[in-house]
């Protein structure tokens, strides 16, 4: 049985649209693993994933194990020594890293569990070698993160690789293919791996914003020994500035290339556009 692990991001969405295109051979079905705490573009996109892949026989269902928010407070009420996701975490003026469990616990467990349902077994039963062919999304830039799958009934596969396809090329491939289409990053809302891009985006969602701040502001005092923050400077969230140019008044960049230009034909007959 060939399944396709669906993250529902750039690269995993390619994958499932090849197939869908018929530039690869269709996998018998797709899984997206829902931490419950995904962006509302993620679950906008995933929806139009699923109809896309029913137009050619291609189901693509959710499973899960919980809502890692939920699961986050609760750990916090309880001061848990034990964290879904992996927290900035300060103790004596030094900053560490908890380990990230998140991946194995939400992602992985909930599509292997499935796998074994679709394939009839038990989650306990044994299983032939290579009983299950697993797509993967990772593409030729981040070969660093492939790997053999621990279980030995589930041969981990990388397509992408295979193709030679950076997310670039995935990137580009969306594009031409689906009319510009664009896809957001596929990630936890409040996700401690997220660059300064990502928490602009989250800040930029008010409401998603809001829940963040919540979290944050929880987890702090949490851990019997650590304080502990989901942004990488250690930092309550809520004393990260996170506010764009535009946000401070500055005009965007294409703003101040469309006004050079305008000067140019114009007024301005020594200045050269093509410098900008």
């Amino acid at each position: 049985m060939k399944i396709l692990s669906l993250g529902a991001g750039v690269q995993s969405s390619t994958l499932l649209l090849m197939a869908c295109k018929g530039e690869i051979e269709k996998p018998e079905v797709a899984i997206f693993a829902d931490t419950g705490w995904e962006g509302k573009a993620t679950y906008r996109h995933l929806n139009w994933l699923r109809q896309e892949a029913l137009k050619v026989g291609i189901p693509v269902l959710t499973v899960s194990r919980g809502n890692i928010k939920d699961d986050m407070l609760n750990s916090a009420e309880m001061h848990s020594k034990f964290y879904h996701m992996p927290l900035f975490m300060v103790r004596d003026n030094k900053v560490s890293m908890g380990k990230r469990q998140c991946t194995a616990n939400y992602k992985l467990r909930p599509v292997y569990n499935k796998c074994r349902e679709l394939l009839g077994v038990t989650r306990t039963a044994r299983l032939p070698k290579d009983a299950l062919e697993l797509w993967i999304g990772i593409s030729l830039d981040e070969s660093s993160r492939m790997s053999n799958s621990k279980n030995q009934w589930v041969n981990n596969r990388f397509p992408l690789v295979e193709r030679m396809m950076n997310r670039n090329d995935c990137i580009k491939w969306l594009h031409d293919n689906y009319n510009g289409l664009t896809v957001a990053k596929s990630s936890c809302i409040g996700c401690p791996y997220h660059d300064k891009q990502c928490w602009e985006d989250v800040y930029a969602d008010k409401e998603a914003w809001g829940e963040v701040l919540i979290v944050d502001d929880i987890i702090r005092s949490g851990h019997p020994r650590y304080q502990q923050y989901l942004h990488r400077t250690a930092k309550p969230l809520r004393e990260v500035d996170l506010r764009t140019p535009e946000d401070n008044g500055q005009l965007p960049f294409e703003f101040y290339k469309q006004e050079r230009i305008t000067l140019f034909a114009t007024t301005s007959p020594l200045w050269i556009p093509n410098r900008i």
